[in-house]
């Protein structure tokens, strides 16, 4: 989700979401995506909330003194309005986490119910438990 110059500034799952995340974590991850005004050539939230959109539907929240709630239907509607301003990247990302977390949320449900995906997340955080111990 961002794009560093630099690993020191790096923290532990910044980049990517984890199938488990906290609710916390995945809306901190979001704030800290890289979404650079105006910038369609790399804008993760972009691609995000294209690739996790419900019907293929974008609904960005907005107050009405900000233009009010603007549904789009296309990437090229979406790339258009954050290119002009029209979209703002805090509105944008506040939508896409949404997105996300829905998404998550259903994931975590899936996971929980099936029983062989519980036992493999299981020994997935055991492994990097165990890895992280290694490390250090």
């Amino acid at each position: 989700l961002q794009q560093r110059e630099s690993e020191a500034h790096k923290t532990e799952n910044d980049e990517y979401y984890l199938a488990d995340d906290p609710k916390v974590n995945g809306k901190s991850k979001m704030k800290k995506a890289f979404c650079e005004p105006g910038n369609i050539s790399f804008c993760p939230p972009i691609e995000i909330a294209l690739a996790f959109s419900p019907d293929g539907d974008f609904v960005v929240s907005r107050s009405s003194e900000n233009g009010g709630d603007v549904k789009y239907t296309s990437r090229e509607e979406i790339e258009n309005d954050f290119k002009s301003g029209a979209l703002h990247p805090g509105d944008l990302k506040a939508s896409t986490t949404a997105i996300m977390m829905q998404t998550l949320e259903k994931l975590s449900k899936g996971l929980k119910e099936n029983e062989a995906a519980t036992k493999g997340l299981k020994s997935l955080k055991a492994f990097k438990k165990k890895m992280a111990k290694r490390k250090g």
